[in-house]
């Protein structure tokens, strides 16, 4: 099979995955909240809940990426995608029937690990599929599917958004019911790769970890022989994904805290973002990547997702707030897939573990502004936005001297 059938099957699989993650984004938070009064909880502490249950997810992904990218790296993509897959889905249908705080606790965990193998491997599957050449194009149009589902996510969760079931002796409200759909997409999407993709063990130029040695062993060498252009990289990444969670992670309370807005106007917003990413990523951006080049486009993301990431502090209209929303989503395009090929041309061929550590990363940047932006939020509103901001238009003047420098090196 050509790599760039396999290639489709992924991201058709990871599209249908990606909706049923964004079917329960505008909702979660709200979720929480309903669980967290009901038990007696009080608003302060409402934030710290939201902050850390929404953390988790990524948390998982930063404790064990590393090790599931090298595992996928000796057993193949395929094992680690379809486990990843499985169950992801029987921890997200355990959430929806959640009756208490630490229940949500326990399957977003479950889920943020289950999670952790399958977008690992299939990040690692598309860089196995792509030479070096045409690396950030693929990188692009992985980031570019799970935007469209993204999109598409929020507009069918919206058909849902009055509808109540009552399954035996549970029952599904309006916010519970999203997950049980997420739950569902996702084993559609086990059971059409489980008959289609290939397991790719040994893929062209990939080195093989030897069999004598852990997964974590391999990715303690790997991180011994990484160069510093790879550190720098990634703390440009995680200081990316520190800004996105911190948006992400704070502004569905930050809109009903101003404007009462719920979750259709949540809705709104996420299907903005995730169109202009996955429009953005589709062409503009690759042709972009291919004139000018990755590291010349960097600082670049910062400015424009700096811009977007301070305008949150001037509260408008719903449409002012969608273009905010889009201008932290062009910004958004520019980076992700630009970091992600270049920490692949800078580690050799165990794309697995660099993508692992890679999305370590990232994960950790997740944790930290979610929880921290919900921390600051009860001092004040525009606090995490007035901060963060501060940090990107630091990172883009930074990112622009360091990479001249090595140019001229």
């Amino acid at each position: 099979m050509s790599s760039k059938k396999n290639t489709a099957i992924l991201l058709s699989g990871l599209f249908l995955v990606m909706i049923g993650f964004g079917i329960t984004l505008p909702v979660l938070p709200f979720y929480i909240q309903k669980l967290s009064l009901a038990q007696g909880i009080s608003k302060e502490k409402l934030w710290l809940h939201v902050g850390l249950i929404t953390s988790a997810y990524p948390l998982m992904q930063f404790l064990f990426a590393p090790f599931l990218g090298s595992l996928s790296d000796r057993l193949g993509r395929r094992p680690l995608i379809l486990t990843g897959l499985v169950g992801y889905a029987v921890a997200t249908f355990l959430f929806s029937f959640s009756a208490s705080l630490w229940q949500l606790y326990i399957f977003r965990l479950a889920a943020g690990f289950f999670s952790s193998a399958f977008l690992t491997a299939s990040s690692a599957f598309i860089a196995d599929n792509t030479t070096a050449e045409k690396r950030a194009t693929g990188m692009a149009s992985l980031i570019s599917v799970n935007s469209l589902g993204l999109v598409a996510g929020p507009l069918i969760g919206n058909l849902f958004s009055n509808v109540s079931l009552t399954v035996g002796p549970f029952k599904l409200n309006n916010f519970s019911l999203p997950f049980t759909i997420s739950a569902v997409l996702v084993l559609v999407t086990f059971a059409v790769l489980f008959f289609l993709l290939p397991n790719l063990k040994k893929a062209a130029g990939m080195q093989i970890v030897s069999k004598q040695k852990s997964a974590n062993e391999s990715v303690f060498m790997f991180l011994k022989s990484v160069t510093h252009s790879f550190m720098l990289l990634l703390a440009f990444s995680f200081i990316s994904q520190l800004s996105l969670a911190m948006f992400e992670g704070t502004f569905g309370l930050h809109l009903q805290r101003l404007f009462s807005y719920g979750p259709a106007q949540m809705s709104i917003v996420f299907i903005v973002c995730g169109s202009i990413m996955g429009v953005l990523q589709l062409g503009p951006i690759k042709w972009l990547i291919k004139k000018w080049g990755e590291k010349r486009l960097l600082p670049y993301g910062f400015i424009v997702l700096g811009i977007g990431m301070a305008m949150l502090m001037i509260p408008r209209k719903l449409e002012f707030i969608l273009l905010y929303v889009t201008v932290i989503s062009v910004g958004t395009s520019i980076l992700t897939p630009s970091l992600a090929s270049l920490i692949t041309k800078d580690t050799g061929k165990n794309f697995g573990t660099s993508l692992g550590v890679f999305s370590s990363v990232n994960s950790l940047g997740q944790v930290l502004g979610v929880i921290a932006g919900s921390v600051l939020m009860i001092w004040f509103t525009h606090l995490p936005y007035f901060l963060i901001s501060a940090i990107i238009f630091i990172t883009s003047v930074f990112s622009m001297y360091a990479f001249r420098q090595r140019k001229s090196k």
